[in-house]
């Protein structure tokens, strides 16, 4: 079990979960509304957080209407990032 404010290993087992089964990105967002049980204290700590303070600006700019919400768009737009840049460093198949 994480504990409630240490987000990076947060981070780390959902970006390993949903990536055991390309099926569960079809299931992210309620696999992420489960696991995130402080979206303030998750707002705050990315806002320290020199990487992730640039991702939360941008889902800023979206319509949010509570901030737990706004916390539940960031842990998805994070878990995102993440998936894009492991595709696009992992070695091309023939």
């Amino acid at each position: 079990m994480v504990g409630a404010n240490d987000f990076p290993t947060l981070i780390q087992e959902l970006h390993s979960e949903l990536n055991q089964n390309g099926e569960r990105w079809e299931r992210a967002h309620e696999i992420v509304r489960g696991k995130l049980q402080s979206p303030y204290e998750f707002l705050e700590w990315a806002k320290r957080d020199r990487h992730w303070s640039f991702t939360l600006a941008e889902v800023m700019g979206e319509v949010c209407s509570k901030p737990a919400e706004l916390a539940h768009r960031l842990l998805m737009a994070i878990l995102e990032e993440l998936r894009e840049e492991q595709q696009v460093s992992a070695p091309a198949s023939d």
